[in-house]
């Protein structure tokens, strides 16, 4: 949260300055076009020569701040990717850890359960989905509760979703 409202605010601070430059290029031009009609117009000539560097020099920085900007969204959108495979990593394991509880009185549901690799157990999830498998059918099918089965097909669309989009 702390990354996104730190470029919204370098994002309105553009915009702010952008509008600013193109405030004073306006005035600034109304001046020249009062001024040539009069004969200081060799003063104007001089401010325009003056601050022409200064508009190409703006814009360079406005140039390199957006890439920066960019450089920085990539990296947060990194981050939360990062971020959200880890709690679904978090959740199942809470989730398996709950089902082990439920189910110690049955020793041998709980050795298989033991013994399967959270990333195994994600894998078989999503292939008995694409099975056509529901829900209920594959929590049975491999003894952990349905809304970890839930959670993982969830998670899986929601990566698919971002992926594509």
């Amino acid at each position: 949260m702390m990354w996104s409202t730190s470029v919204e605010f370098w994002v309105i601070m553009q915009v702010v300055i952008d509008m600013c430059l193109i405030i004073l290029f306006v005035v600034f031009m109304r001046q020249v076009k009062g001024a040539g009609s009069r004969p200081e117009s060799m003063g104007a000539e001089r401010v325009t020569d003056t601050l022409e560097p200064i508009l190409k020099e703006a814009q360079e920085l406005a140039g390199q701040f957006e890439s920066q900007l960019k450089e920085k969204q990539r990296i947060v959108r990194s981050l939360n990717e990062r971020l959200d495979s880890r709690i679904i990593s978090l959740n199942l394991l809470m989730n398996r850890a709950e089902t082990c509880l439920a189910s110690s009185k049955d020793v041998s549901r709980e050795r298989a359960t033991s013994h399967t690799d959270v990333y195994d157990l994600q894998q078989q999830i999503i292939t008995l989905a694409e099975k056509g498998f529901d829900s209920e059918r594959i929590a049975n099918r491999l003894g952990i509760s349905k809304g970890e089965v839930t959670l993982v097909l969830d998670l899986k669309k929601k990566f698919r979703e971002m992926e594509q989009g």
